[in-house]
């Protein structure tokens, strides 16, 4: 269940910021960089969890 509103919650993220590029191109370079660090960290902490865990 946690995993179905996780995925709900990026993809509706993830429209959100696409709709906002498409209306305003300017904001796409802070955007990919905010998405670029965020996915740095989300990569960073499923590894750590994973070690954690095992």
């Amino acid at each position: 269940m946690v995993l179905l509103l996780l995925g709900i919650v990026v993809a509706l993220a993830l429209g959100a910021a696409f709709c906002l590029c498409r209306i305003h191109p300017s904001l796409t370079g802070p955007i990919g960089a905010v998405g670029a660090v965020t996915s740095a960290l989300t990569a960073a902490f499923g590894v750590a969890l994973a070690l954690r865990r095992g």
